[in-house]
């Protein structure tokens, strides 16, 4: 069923959280600058930052119950993570090992490494991208410039891995080599991010994305094909991001990123952009036009809607509530100068009504939301509704002077768990129960500031989380 679309944005109580990274006086931080490739060893240079690799006079676990977990290098960035109960994996990155593969052990609560070090040959190893296990024997790597690494062992914890790598193709042709379209500029943080990723609905459905283009796996030989590619690209400069997936089933699964133009010297111009596949295929349910107008960079586009304001912005994450309700994060602006987070929420209905906004006025910008103008073309059967509402995250990230001398002011990712959602920030986690009540889950053991990102977090329960990100990779267990 072609899906027909209801914006309803409502706008939540604001109410600013104390950042943990610092307080208002804190001093400028750096930012968070793109890989350097390091000549003879190919492989990236992680995000400096100055700050202390984890203290084993202190504590373990901070007041909130986020543990430190070791590992191999001191210098290592985190940049994603997948756990299980007794084990997770994670790929970082670092100016020493390069990219590397690492899974953690209950048994030991350390990490080591995991890879064969072929991740870091010629042509590989430029950044770490996204990580997915369907099991604790079956992982998937994402690294740059588009290789997917795939390894296997037998049952046992203790035998050996053996790892197969793929390369997927660029489906944007044309763009000059400095167009990394692995690990594009994301001009809302004014930052380099990864947009190669992988993610599955099991072990015989999993999927990646690159560029412009989302690759489906075929379990019978271990090839990638492009099930879905944004090929309407409306300018030579003009480039569309998958930067995160999720979904409930093999008939349930949402990508989200961003149709872009930005440039260093040419910020904020972009719309947000949604994917749904569903058993009778895949659509778009939020796409917008990227103009040439600073004051209106993300037009509306002929039946889709366009999520958000006429700033556009980027949705970097996306976790299911339901199979019919999802939670989005969404990075954009209010103006050209100031940036906000939006939590999006994304409703499904068969054939019903739009689920009701509260009757709260649209935080729109004082801009019509737009349904395509299109009536369902569904062949009589009631179609899937699916509805927007977007509140703004009641976060500051404490900073003493405006990007990109200080840090972003984004949040960088979200998981959802029984009846509350977690968000990564700059030195921050956030969390937010379901009767939209919010506070800073603290990740300091001594009340100094964590000053450095965090760029990812995960679980299987809120009882077992896991925030990573520069030099750290915290373990809750806790309530």
């Amino acid at each position: 069923m072609r899906a027909s679309i209801v914006l309803a944005t409502a706008a939540a109580p604001l109410a600013i959280v104390a950042a943990c990274a610092g307080t208002e006086d804190d001093p400028a931080l750096p930012p968070d600058t793109p890989p350097v490739t390091i000549p003879e060893a190919g492989v990236p240079d992680a995000d400096p930052f100055d700050v202390d690799v984890p203290d084993t006079r202190l504590p373990d676990c901070s007041g909130a119950g986020w543990c430190v977990t070791s590992f191999p290098d001191a210098e290592l960035d985190f940049r994603d993570v997948w756990p299980f109960e007794d084990v997770a994996f994670a790929i970082a990155q670092s100016r020493t090992e390069g990219v590397k593969f690492l899974e953690w052990k209950r048994s030991t609560n350390a990490w080591e490494y995991i890879d064969d070090q072929s991740q870091n040959g010629a042509g590989s190893g430029t950044f770490a991208g996204g990580v997915y296990a369907p099991s604790t024997n079956e992982v998937y790597f994402a690294v740059g410039n588009s290789s997917v690494y795939h390894g296997k062992r037998a049952a046992a914890p203790e035998s050996k891995w053996t790892w197969t790598r793929a390369d997927l193709p660029d489906n944007v042709v044309g763009h000059p080599t400095a167009h990394d379209h692995g690990r594009p500029y994301y001009s809302v943080p004014r930052e380099p991010t990864t947009a190669f990723g992988v993610w599955g609905a099991g072990a015989d459905d999993v999927y990646a994305h690159y560029s412009n283009t989302i690759f489906r796996r075929d379990p019978a030989d271990g090839t990638w094909s492009a099930v879905y590619t944004v090929d309407d690209l409306d300018a030579a400069d003009e480039h569309a991001f998958f930067v995160g997936a999720s979904g409930t089933g093999p008939d349930d699964i949402w990508f989200v990123g961003s149709r872009d133009r930005s440039t260093l010297t040419r910020r904020n111009f972009h719309c947000p952009l949604v994917v749904r596949k569903t058993a009778a295929g895949w659509e778009r349910v939020a796409d917008g036009v990227v103009t040439s107008s600073g004051a209106a960079p993300c037009g509306l586009r002929a039946g889709t809607p366009r999520i958000g304001n006429a700033f556009g912005g980027w949705i970097t994450g996306i976790e299911p509530v339901s199979a019919t309700e999802y939670l989005a994060l969404h990075n954009g602006r209010t103006s050209n100068i100031a940036e906000v987070v939006n939590l999006t929420r994304i409703r499904v209905s068969d054939g019903g009504l739009p689920p009701d906004d509260g009757g709260l006025p649209p935080d729109d910008g004082g801009l019509p939301a737009d349904d395509g103008g299109l009536p369902p073309d569904d062949g009589g059967l009631p179609p899937d509704v699916v509805s927007f509402e977007q509140s703004l995250l009641p976060v500051k990230i404490a900073q003493s002077t405006a990007p990109p001398n200080g840090p972003p002011r984004i949040m960088t990712s979200l998981w959802r768990g029984d009846g509350e959602t977690w968000f990564t920030a700059w030195g921050l986690v956030v969390r937010r129960a379901d009767d939209d009540t919010y506070s800073v889950s603290t990740l300091s053991r001594d009340g100094a500031p964590v000053r450095v990102p965090f760029h990812k977090i995960r679980g299987t329960s809120n009882q077992n989380l896991w925030a990573v990100g520069a030099r750290h990779a915290y373990h809750k267990t806790t309530p």
